[in-house]
């Protein structure tokens, strides 16, 4: 609750203030102790919180003006009792200031297209096959390793389009053990090798380069040799179908244990051909038939209902079958790798329109690599508008500088002391090969191998793209008077809350003495009007109403009443206990507050009777009947208080002629 309730202020504070650089009218309107504020702030914020449609008025000008100042008098205090410098404070601002950092740190219309892409593939659904040759991400590709697996790469490619079975390569080549068989090892269960059958999948389930090769190949031929983090590849474009989107459905499994028996298939598949035609027949429900016939544990007791799922979640002879089915339909039985299938589509859910899809597109793209691309185009302008200058023969003569010790973790800046000259320049600061090694050091890893040149050249990029990237971040709030505002409004909307928690909501919450002393001095203001005392009773029917009315007129306890009644059913007797006021239950109302038992009233077929044990006269309540209300009313006292000693804390200036000024543009 304390989170939105920290949200709302926030944005509260958003809404009542701007800086001071929203307007060149520099006249100081108001100063708050030694703080200024200037008339082009103050007519920004006020504009900003009147609609244009509404006829502004000059008291509205001056009801404003207060609340201005008792927003800049809390925020004043709030920075000289260093609530600005605590740990938390600087933490959470840190946090907003990357959020509202990234837009300026991209290009954007990059990222447009980056989207418009993703969305547009996510349309259509790949089913691929690849042979990868795994090599080092450090590796080099003019290094030995990268040239002979792409060589390796291109021979199989050329026996596959002259006639060799690209599955069988896969087993045969591939360094991605899942196109092979596995047998049984330890808990876990043999497992069929997919042949280099990757199935079904759409944007941003493989990494970047994979997928861009993967939708720029036709079905059925196959792509160039790419390479990925895991080393290169070639993949064949199998089958590319409409993206069924999210897809919910039922099946029917029939287990096949031995694929290879081909009486046990065959049998398998006429079984699953026979509940196919029920279900089809109308002789069986498919829900039946999953909870009688299913060999799928975990669905068959939902009548073969499945979680919600993608296409890359499924085998691709399933997501084959239920691709071509229509709302509510029924497959055929569908063969995969876990027997016979017979699907039911319960519904899918179609992609939304690009508008309605931005947020999420927005939010993959930012943590997928081909967010690099953006970043990439926005380098290149930060580099050119901050006077960019490089001298890549000093990178080079750099590599002398650094041995393979570096693959061990165990390279030291100190080893390239000599190594002194300048590696670029950005914006006139110099940045050098000694600097460059300081940040080396501290990226090093464990290689098992890798190319000491392209690892280098990896690693200077990224830390020039850090150096670059942070100089414009800092630069945020001198080039950007928008930027620079909402940082301001949030770093006094997080103090606004801070300070209003401390001396208003958290005391109120948190001072059960202070509370409780509020209470005693303002209690009439929390009364209750006569009420009365009553029990309301219900019975089934006449006779067990009589019975418990003499029950209670022998002063049996209610509880012992009801106890007793509803020994063969709980629903004989029923009573409430409150104490009502007028109004508020109908039959205590007719009762006319006479003490004692009411007459009998059906109503529903129920016998209500009351019986008033007393009338309470009009009486304060009591701290715990009221305590949302005495908080709140207890809140506004300490809000009164606080600005009272606010304004004899620090004074308060406004420049009377200058107000006079704002004012004349508004009617009385």
């Amino acid at each position: 609750m304390k989170k939105l309730n920290r949200l709302f202020i926030v944005l509260l504070a958003l809404s009542i203030f701007t800086s001071s650089y929203a307007q060149k009218d520099n006249e100081v309107l108001l100063s708050v102790g030694d703080e200024k504020f200037t008339v082009g702030e103050f007519k920004y914020v006020f504009n900003k919180n009147n609609s244009e449609d509404k006829v502004i008025k000059k008291a509205d000008v001056d009801e404003y003006l207060d609340l201005y100042i008792n927003f800049r008098l809390k925020v004043k205090q709030a920075e000289d009792l260093g609530l600005d410098t605590l740990k938390s404070f600087v933490s959470e601002l840190s946090g907003y200031r990357k959020q509202l950092a990234k837009p300026y740190l991209t290009d954007k219309s990059v990222t447009e297209e980056l989207l418009k892409e993703a969305y547009e593939r996510r349309k259509y659904a790949i089913r691929a096959s690849h042979i990868m040759v795994a090599v080092p991400e450090n590796v080099a590709e003019n290094d030995k390793k990268s040239i002979e697996a792409i060589k390796k790469l291109k021979d199989i490619k050329s026996k596959i389009e002259n006639g060799a079975d690209f599955a069988e390569m896969a087993i045969e080549h591939s360094d991605d053990p899942s196109a092979r068989d596995m047998p049984a090892q330890g808990n876990q269960p043999p497992r069929k090798g997919n042949g280099g059958d990757l199935g079904y999948f759409t944007a941003f389930y493989m990494v970047y380069p994979f997928e861009n090769a993967a939708y720029n190949t036709e079905v059925g031929e196959i792509s160039d040799v790419i390479r990925t983090q895991f080393g290169y590849h070639i993949i064949k474009v199998v089958d590319r179908i409409e993206n069924p989107g999210k897809i919910h459905c039922a099946h029917i499994n029939i287990k096949v244990d031995d694929f290879d028996n081909k009486q046990e298939l065959a049998e398998k598949e006429r079984k699953a051909n026979e509940i196919y035609e029920q279900i089809t027949n109308g002789d069986m429900s498919f829900e039946m038939a999953a909870k009688r016939f299913s060999d799928d544990r975990g669905s068959r007791d939902k009548g073969g209902e499945l979680p919600i799922f993608e296409v890359n979640k499924m085998v691709p002879e399933f997501v084959e079958g239920v691709a071509k089915l229509d709302k509510d339909e029924v497959s055929k039985p569908v063969l995969t790798q876990y027997g016979f299938h017979i699907i039911k589509l319960l519904d899918n859910f179609e992609q939304k329109s690009y508008e309605d899809s931005k947020a999420e597109l927005n939010r993959l793209v930012a943590r997928d690599s081909r967010s690099n691309k953006s970043k990439s185009a926005a380098l290149e302008a930060f580099k050119k508008e901050f006077s960019f200058k490089e001298y890549k023969k000093n990178l080079e003569k750099f590599y002398d500088c650094v041995d393979s010790s570096i693959f061990k973790r165990n390279w030291k800046a100190e080893y390239a002391s000599n190594c002194k000259k300048n590696l670029f320049k950005l914006d006139g600061n110099k940045y050098t090969q000694q600097d460059f090694a300081k940040y080396l050091e501290k990226q090093q890893k464990k290689f098992g191998e890798g190319t000491k040149k392209y690892f280098i050249n990896q690693t200077y990029d990224q830390w020039l793209s850090e150096i670059v990237f942070d100089y414009k971040d800092k630069m945020l709030e001198k080039q950007y008077p928008e930027f620079r505002m909402l940082m301001k409004e949030y770093h006094d909307g997080i103090l606004l809350f801070n300070i209003s928690d401390k001396k208003v909501w958290g005391k109120a919450v948190n001072d059960s003495t202070g509370l409780e002393a509020f209470y005693e001095e303002n209690k009439q203001n929390y009364m209750w009007d006569e009420r009365v005392h009553a029990d309301v009773w219900s019975a089934k029917n006449d006779s067990i109403a009589a019975i418990a009315r003499e029950m209670i007129k022998k002063g049996i306890p209610n509880d012992s009443i009801a106890r007793t009644l509803n020994n063969n059913s709980s629903l004989n007797v029923s009573y409430q206990t409150s104490k009502f006021l007028d109004g508020a239950n109908e039959f205590v109302d007719n009762a006319n507050k006479k003490i004692g038992l009411s007459e009998n009233i059906e109503k529903e077929n129920v016998i209500i009777f009351v019986n008033v044990l007393e009338i309470l006269p009009a009486q304060p309540k009591e701290l715990s009947e009221a305590r949302g209300l005495i908080t709140a009313d207890y809140q506004n006292q300490l809000e009164k208080e606080w600005m009272k000693e606010l304004k004899s804390n620090y004074q308060v200036k406004v420049n009377k002629e200058i107000l006079e000024k704002i004012k004349a543009n508004y009617e009385e």
